[in-house]
């Protein structure tokens, strides 16, 4: 055995489980609540929302093998993802639809066994499965969305879009059809990389530039959370070895600083949350017009920092995960029912374009996607898909209003066509208003909007909830969330 191997802390669970697997769920954990830490940091949510995130991470970060506080983490983060509802950003989704059923499975676990629930080597076992199968289908649905002819139109596609958000980046024109290749070839290898045991290293390969990318890109956010996720297809024993090795290459006195940590926990928790207000609050509106490159930045350099400090340590044990070493397997078994649920609910919410319920919050990103009637461009599925017709309605267009209000919603989001359940959501904030309006550019008014019959119509409860639309008057408007 190894000086390492015999510096790790085994600590044999109760219920027969290998010791490796409390670290797995440490290590797990303790990337989650970085991620998270993050993604608040790069938002404009408001404290509210934002600030039990940062609590709980920061709880999450000085005790990471407690099951309780990865569990009241992933609420914090479902909270902050129904707050947002109907269209939260896709890693949010992802995060809300996984957060739900695994807390509801957890609760009743603990309901029925308490000591398997609170031991996290055994907890491990039960939620990896089921955290990775979603992780892969997300990069599975998030691949085919960007199959589509919008996507291939080296006029429009997003591949040039999103890199072009990276500062001092230009893509010639002639580069741009081995764009769109390398994109497509990179989020549909992912997924199948990830679903099988012998190729679960080259993903990780392939992941780390591609994160590092969208997080210059402006999507550290997105990144900073994702790359959590990888830890769960590497060994336990790895992941445990590498908090020894991680802590090796730290400086003196941060490791002094970690011990600190873990002798006084709740002070730094304390503290760490009421610096995150003073600086995301408090001092970063201060800088007026700099503001959200401060918040872009600073989340970026942290995330960027997380990925290569956590790349070199894996980089120290290539021996124990690269391709060829002999590795057990991470299984993809997900057997609870309510755990089943809530992957078939992950699978509809990335249908749900296709089916006609939504065009955004559906792992869309970036996509170039159009399944709007009379404007439909995916490859692969076929326009009979869409069986729902809360897209209907017609094309929907605002000319102008009386309302200055909404007139400087409109001119903000650069509102050009959209569906006119999304055009019923818009307007609805401002039922006394006037506005001149065109349905397949047939020109009506609104004298108001609450007493017009089809502007004024309101929506279903389902279609408040979920019915995320976007705009498409420019082909920009396909490259967001």
């Amino acid at each position: 055995m190894s000086r390492n191997e015999t510096l790790v802390r085994l600590r044999p669970s109760e219920h027969g489980v290998p010791p490796h697997r409390r670290s797995a769920f440490a290590v797990f954990a303790f990337a989650l609540a970085v991620g998270a830490i993050v993604h608040e940091w790069n938002s404009t949510f408001t404290p509210w929302v934002a600030i039990p995130v940062v609590v709980a991470s920061l709880a999450v970060l000085v005790r990471p093998a407690s099951p309780v506080r990865l569990m009241v983490l992933m609420a914090t983060l479902v909270a902050e993802c129904v707050r947002q509802l109907p269209d939260p950003v896709n890693h949010q989704v992802l995060l809300g639809v996984l957060g739900t059923a695994l807390g509801l499975w957890w609760l009743g676990l603990l309901a029925r066994s308490s000591d398997v629930a609170l031991d996290p080597a055994a907890l491990y076992d039960r939620i990896a499965p089921f955290l990775r199968v979603g992780f892969i289908l997300m990069w599975f649905l998030a691949a085919l969305a960007k199959l589509n002819a919008g996507f291939m139109d080296t006029a429009s596609t997003c591949a040039v879009w999103i890199l072009e958000s990276i500062p001092l980046v230009a893509v010639p024109p002639a580069v741009v059809p081995a764009v769109i290749v390398g994109t497509l070839a990179v989020e549909l290898s992912l997924p199948i990389l990830l679903t099988f045991h012998r190729t679960r290293p080259f993903a990780l390969l392939v992941a780390l530039p591609f994160h590092a990318l969208s997080a210059l890109a402006g999507h550290s956010w997105f990144s900073g959370l994702a790359w959590a996720f990888y830890a769960l297809f590497l060994p336990p024993a790895v992941l445990a070895r590498a908090t020894l090795v991680a802590r090796t290459l730290l400086p003196r006195w941060l490791r002094r600083a970690v011990d600190a940590t873990a002798a006084r926990p709740w002070p730094v928790v304390v503290g760490g949350a009421v610096a995150f207000v003073v600086g995301h609050e408090v001092l970063v509106p201060v800088l007026g017009p700099y503001a959200g490159g401060a918040r872009n930045w600073g989340a970026i350099l942290v995330c960027l920092g997380w990925m290569a400090f956590t790349s070199v340590v894996l980089w120290r044990l290539r021996g124990s995960w690269f391709p060829g070493a002999s590795r057990p397997r991470a299984g993809l078994a997900v057997r609870p029912v309510v755990l089943v649920v809530g992957l078939l609910a992950l699978v509809l919410n990335g249908a749900s374009p296709y089916l006609g319920l939504k065009t955004t919050a559906a792992f869309t990103m970036f996509s170039n996607l159009r399944t709007e009637p009379g404007h439909w461009n995916p490859l692969l599925v076929p326009e009979s898909a869409r069986v729902f017709g809360w897209l209907d309605g017609g094309d929907v267009r605002f000319v102008r209003t009386d309302d200055r209000a909404m007139q400087a919603e409109l001119a903000d989001d650069e509102t050009g066509h959209i569906v006119l359940m999304g055009a019923r959501r818009i307007a609805a904030q401002y039922p006394g208003a006037t506005v001149v309006y065109t349905v397949d550019g047939v020109p009506r008014t609104a004298a108001p909007v609450s007493s017009d019959p089809v502007l004024g119509r309101p929506l279903s409860l389902a279609q408040e909830w979920f019915g995320a639309t976007r705009s498409y008057g420019t082909a920009e408007r396909t490259c967001l969330h």
